[in-house]
């Protein structure tokens, strides 16, 4: 898989995300960890623990960056909602971009390509959870179907403060009975 598109700030290409990648994510995701409650981590991830659930996941479930000149400036991936087999049909979806690269339709490209793997998949509903507030994520989820389906109040303790954190839910698929196993990422 690759994808590309030009425009103003220049091409940007969407890639699976590869374990040489590890360093780049953690650089993205620990600046939200650092400055926002988007990520409720309160200390950084280091790149071994995204090579381990890029290595848990990756076969399974689409982990995909967005790269700018040889930068990745974004990332998108999915894992379980939950383990029980059960839920096998529903994923949780995340997607981080880099800052001073929001803005740019990153975050869209990629949430683009990871719902249309998931559903090419058989994965019949995405889970998502957004601290809130929160209203370029909020956005962006109502922007691709995400619908929020409830609430955590006061579910994290960040920056001196509760934060709620809103459970947002798009249906891929309708149902079928019995469900069809989801096939392994096609990369």
């Amino acid at each position: 898989m690759s994808s590309s598109d030009t425009s103003a700030t220049g091409p940007v290409t969407v890639r699976f995300a590869e374990s040489s990648d590890a360093a780049s994510i953690a650089g993205i995701v620990n600046h939200y960890i650092a400055t926002s409650t988007a990520n409720f981590r309160t200390e950084p991830q280091p790149p071994a623990e995204w090579e381990r659930e890029l290595a848990e996941y990756g076969s399974r479930y689409p982990w995909i960056v967005a790269e700018y000149d040889g930068e990745v400036v974004g990332l998108a991936y999915a894992k379980p909602w939950n383990a029980r087999q059960a839920y096998d049909w529903t994923a949780e979806a995340t997607v981080y971009v880099a800052e001073g690269r929001r803005g740019r339709q990153v975050g869209s490209r990629l949430y683009g390509d990871l719902l249309k793997r998931l559903e090419s998949q058989g994965f019949r509903s995405v889970m998502a959870l957004v601290t809130s507030p929160n209203p370029g994520s909020e956005a962006l989820h109502a922007a691709f179907g995400f619908k929020p389906v409830g609430t955590i109040e006061a579910a994290g303790y960040k920056f001196d403060g509760w934060h709620d954190v809103g459970v947002w839910q798009r249906t891929l698929a309708e149902l079928s009975d019995p469900p069809a196993p989801t096939v392994p990422v096609e990369k």
